[in-house]
């Protein structure tokens, strides 16, 4: 497998699990408090690493931070926030 397609890869898995983490985000928020999301949201960035390992093969952690966690953590926090002020309007 190439280098592109391994990016892509993980890049598509970190951003469909971050808008499902973002909805899952309010919900929580709505029933709880918000640090106990904040804590869900990190639990599942940490397994959704593993998932890409094992779709893209063993890479370096500054692949994943590049390629993983950034990709995540953008769209995690903006999918909150939008879907957030919306429900409040």
């Amino acid at each position: 497998m190439d280098e592109l397609k391994q990016t892509r890869i993980s890049m598509s898995v970190h951003f469909v699990v971050a808008i499902l983490m973002g909805w899952l985000s309010i919900e929580i928020t709505a029933m709880s408090r918000s640090l106990f999301a904040i804590l869900l949201g990190f639990v599942v960035l940490y397994f959704t690493g593993f998932i890409a390992q094992r779709l893209t093969g063993q890479k370096g952690i500054k692949w994943w931070l590049a390629n993983g966690l950034v990709v995540y953590l953008f769209v995690w926090l903006i999918t909150w926030i939008v879907l957030y002020n919306t429900a409040l309007a």
